[in-house]
């Protein structure tokens, strides 16, 4: 029986990958830099003429609106999947509320070039959280490095305290909201990366808002005198232009880069800050202070190319928008043909592809009431590899892709894999689906699938190869 006619879009070719992808990751980089290094004038502005409380959680509900809107035009949900309740609250507390309170009370007492150099150690703190949490490697160069940044930062501000600090406790604020914020990173590139950044942020930041400016008006009691141009202007920059471009461009950059690159940020802003510090406040800054800032900025950069080299010597499989490179889709396809006639399974971390072994065989035949498909239509992983897949989502290199090929049957995402991949209208498991279309005369493509939660199911996002839509064969059908 010949296979029926078969739809055959304008495929893109793994590598017609169109280069302005790279170029927006790197042009998304530069504009959080810039934006977060006009971030701290602004707050000083704000804070000058309103108190911390008020100032912040205003600056949240200007920001709130357009989020909701956002997630409104592109449907996108606003709650979080009923498992993450508790990441919900943490983002809350640990990234919105409590943070930014220590922000805006810190910047009262601190100029606003040295309060960039405070939180800047965000970058090294990432790395700290990153080992227990993500149980990442530091190493000896990263430790010494993060040893001479601290000491440096406390000479720093001791030095200053006769130039521009005018309250220790100003200080001690913003290194705590430092040491809050590093831990919140951590937490979302572990658990959030499966979310999209409009569900990170939209109520939980709205929630913050409301929570803020409701304190501020209960024990800071702020008249409408504190409401001037220049702090009205600060905080219409701060929630629109710092909180929704800001926010949604880095969480967007930490869903697409590795932990080391992203917290570059840190290291670049305070350069910005310090300039519009010098320019706009008159701050002062003696060679003294200039060479201290050079020293610490320094160590954080040591620490991330330090991490960023030994990243560099490991093969890479995923490209800067999370799509499989032309290496790892050549490791694929090998696999599917070596598996064929019978489905192969593997999954892609960003340094390696596993190809796994499908053992739906072995387990059909010791409980076939409970798998009706065998090799030719289906597949499992077994024990081993099910146990690598589970903890690689606790370490810094989780598994991004799961891939299994059709053999005869085209690529695409069928029923069956829907029934295994989503449970409740979840993902089980945060990544991406490759579906590969493998025949006996070779493997012609393949398509990449990703969760959409507007829908409840996993749609195509990106076609490599000409690899057929849905193809139906006499004695095997997916």
């Amino acid at each position: 029986m010949s296979a029926p006619e078969i739809e055959q879009p304008r495929p893109v070719q793994a590598s017609e990958r169109p280069r302005g992808r790279k170029a927006l990751v790197a042009l998304a980089f530069v504009a959080v830099v810039l934006i977060w290094g006009s971030t701290w004038i602004s707050i000083k502005f704000a804070v000058a003429d309103m108190p911390p409380l008020t100032a912040a959680g205003l600056r949240f509900v200007v920001a709130a609106p357009v989020f909701v809107a956002a997630c409104r035009m592109m449907g996108k949900p606003m709650r979080y999947p009923r498992k993450l309740g508790w990441f919900f609250g943490f983002i809350l507390v640990c990234y919105f509320t409590v943070p930014f309170f220590l922000l805006n009370y810190g910047e009262q007492f601190v100029s606003s070039g040295l309060a960039s150099i405070c939180v800047s150690s965000v970058s090294i703190l990432m790395i700290i959280f990153s080992v227990p949490i993500l149980r990442a490697r530091i190493t000896g160069t990263q430790f010494a490095a993060t040893l001479i940044a601290f000491v440096t930062l406390g000479v720093l501000i001791t030095h200053s305290q006769g130039v521009a600090v005018k309250s220790v406790w100003g200080v001690v604020a913003l290194l705590a909201f430092a040491v809050i914020h590093a831990l919140a990173y951590i937490m979302i590139k572990k658990h959030g990366a499966g979310m999209h950044t409009l569900t990170i942020n939209t109520i939980p930041m709205a929630l913050g808002g409301i929570l803020l400016t409701g304190a501020g008006l209960l024990f800071e009691r702020p008249g409408w005198d504190v409401f001037t141009v220049r702090s009205v202007g600060a905080t219409l920059y701060l929630g629109v232009v710092a909180s929704v471009v800001g926010f949604a461009v880095y969480f967007w950059l930490m869903q697409r880069m590795d932990t080391v690159t992203v917290s570059f940020a840190f290291v670049l802003f305070p350069i910005i800050a310090q300039v519009l510090a010098l320019v706009v406040e008159g701050t002062p800054f003696d060679w003294v202070s200039v060479v201290l800032m050079v020293v610490i900025l320094g160590a954080f950069a040591v620490t991330q190319w330090n991490q960023r080299s030994a990243r560099a010597s490991e093969p890479q499989t995923l490209d800067a928008d999370g799509q499989p490179t032309d290496k790892a889709l050549a490791t694929i396809y090998e696999h599917a043909a070596r598996e064929y006639p019978a489905e192969a399974c593997g999954f892609v971390r960003t340094s390696a592809v596993t190809c796994c072994q499908n053992v739906i065989d072995d387990l059909a035949s010791q409980r076939p009431g409970d798998f009706e498909r065998m090799s030719g239509t289906g597949y499992a992983f077994g024990a081993s590899d099910l146990l690598d897949l589970g903890r690689s989502f606790d370490g810094d290199d989780p598994v991004r892709i799961i891939y299994h090929s059709h053999p005869d049957v085209g690529a695409y995402f069928s029923d069956e894999d829907h029934r295994y991949a989503v449970v409740d209208g979840v993902p089980v498991h945060p990544v991406r689906h490759l579906v590969v279309d493998a025949s006996g005369d070779g493997v012609r493509g393949s398509r990449l699938f990703e969760f959409d939660p507007h829908d409840g199911r996993y749609a195509a996002v990106a076609t490599f190869g000409q690899p057929r839509d849905r193809a139906a064969t006499a004695g095997n059908q997916e």
